[in-house]
Formats: structure tokens, sequence, C-alpha cells
């Protein structure tokens, strides 16, 4: 699909804004869309705020599934698709770089990267969950505690599951959706703005992964998305396309939804938060000079991938 590019012309700091402007507009509507399909499934909107914000054991999640469809659909991938429309010249397929499709070597190469890193974003894990501010802030850090159990609550009710329908449809609204759209806007478009605007690919990578760890608003978990964001964002300026974040998000959030699965029922001892832990900080730092290498190693095969497919 071409783009108009009727606003190409505005500066990189302009387009920012403006598309932080339709994704604020696509998030409101997101939400009302939500409220209009609680309304269409019989809820009242005390039930749709309840089951939205302190879903308990034994409420009807069909609504939350829907919830989160709707604002898949809308914030991370409508507003993405409509931004590139509006603001760049070239088509969204070329702009987004899905034109490129990289080897079945480096697609798999990639997603390894998700197994290799694990004790050490593990690690990150265990020391953020430490995080401390001081006394002056203990109003703040009680709200961060009660806005990371809440989204725990969320995740671990949709993920106690015993059937496959229910491990799919996890797999698609958990894994895939947020693959697909998360990184049509942290990659596709927010990392190539900053790279416009500072015109240095590290700075751009760095200021995506923090404003797409901040944006989940886990601040127990900051870091390790932090990292997994960099990343992301690094395989996509080596491969220059956008598949090849897309699969390792998707590697990375359905190998939690299984895990969680076959612990939850029965048919595996290790749980999704101690999946991938080392002992040992010598394992942890292998792990990291690992990932390191496979990145590069990407890097240097993605140099004789051709430019569209």
């Amino acid at each position: 699909m071409k783009s108009t590019g009727i606003f190409s012309y505005f500066s990189p700091g302009i387009k920012f804004f403006w598309f932080a402007g339709i994704s604020i507009i696509f998030l409101i509507l997101s939400a009302f869309g939500s409220v209009i399909a609680g309304k269409l499934m019989g809820l009242d909107m005390g039930q749709i705020m309840q089951i939205s914000g302190n879903p308990m054991p034994g409420d009807d999640l069909s609504f939350l599934y829907v919830a989160q469809f709707i604002n898949q659909i809308g914030l991370f991938i409508i507003a993405p698709l409509l931004y590139v429309f509006l603001f760049e010249k070239p088509t969204i397929g070329v702009h987004l770089k899905l034109n490129r499709l990289p080897n079945i070597f480096i697609f798999i190469l990639s997603a390894i990267t998700v197994y290799t890193l694990l004790p050490f974003i593990n690690l990150l894990t265990e020391w953020n969950a430490q995080l401390s501010l001081p006394e002056a802030l203990s109003g703040i850090q009680k709200w961060m505690i009660a806005k990371e159990a809440q989204a725990d609550q969320i995740t671990n009710l949709l993920l106690r599951v015993s059937t496959t329908k229910a491990l799919l449809l996890n797999l698609f609204v958990i894994a895939l959706m947020p693959a697909l759209g998360e990184e049509l806007m942290f990659r596709g478009v927010l990392q190539q703005l900053f790279l416009s605007w500072t015109r240095n690919k590290h700075v751009a990578v760095f200021l995506t992964a923090f404003i797409f760890s901040a944006i989940h608003m886990q601040f127990f978990g900051f870091l390790p998305r932090f990292v997994l964001g960099l990343l992301l964002g690094y395989l996509f300026v080596y491969t220059n396309s956008l598949w090849v974040p897309m699969l390792v998000h998707f590697v990375n959030n359905a190998s939690s939804v299984i895990i969680f699965y076959l612990n939850y029922n029965g048919d595996i001892k290790v749980n999704v938060d101690t999946f991938g832990s080392w002992p040992n900080f010598f394992g942890i730092s292998i792990s990291l000079i690992l990932t390191i290498l496979i990145v590069y190693f990407v890097k240097r095969q993605s140099e004789h991938v051709p430019e569209s497919v």
C-alpha cells in the first residue's frame, strides 16, 4: 500500500509529536471500543471496570481477551499504519522494512538469542525486584507495587488455562498480537523516527527501548524489558527487517505462555520465573557474551540479504 506522504515535509521532532497524538487518539478510541464490546457482551460499567482493573478467579475473562484484541488492533497496528500513510513517503511496506525477508538461518539465530539471553535477563529481573525508593517517595513506590500486582494478577488469570484451545487463544492474543503490534509501533515507527531525528542508531535504539519498557507500566520489570528492547532494536538495525524483531518478540512471549501452561498443568516442574536461570555469575556472563556474538554474526550474515522480496 502506497503512503500519501502529505505531511512528510515535517521535521522528525514534529512527526514524533504527531505520532504521539495519533497514538493517544487511538488509545482513547480503543478504550471506547472495549466499553462498547463489554456492553454488547451484557456487562454493565461496574463489571467492565472491575474486570479491567481487578479481575478475580471465577470472573468471565472473555472481556479481557476482547479488550486486549481491540487495544492491539487500534493502538499498536492501525495507529502506526495511519502515521506512516500520512507522514512518510515510501510505501508502508518499504518504510516499515517489511519488504526485506532474511534467510531462515538469520531467523533461527535471532530466535535463539531469546534463550541465550535468559540467564542475564533473569538476573536483571532479580535485581530490579529489589528496587526501593527513598522514604520521601514511599507513596510512589506503593503505587508502583500496586500497578505491578495488578498487571501480574491479570496476566496470571489469563494464563491459567488447561485446554489446547485456550492455549492457542493465549498464543494469539498474548504472544502473536503484541509481537506484531508493538514492533510496528516501537521498532517500525519510533526507532526510525529517533534515527531520523538524532542521526545516531545507538541513541535511537536506546531511546526506543526505554519507551518500550516504560510504557508497560511494570516498574519492577523495567530493566529486563529494557534489555529485551535493546536486543530487538539492534536486530532491527542489523537485519534491516521488521520481521526479525517480530519473530524474536513472538518467541519470547510464546515461550512464557507455553512454559506457564506446562507448569500449571503439571507437565513440567520449572516455572516461568526460573526458566533459564543460571546459578553463578560466570554462566550469566557467558550467556550475555554468547548473545552479543550471535547478534554480531546475524549482522554479518544480513549484509548479503537482498533489499526486497
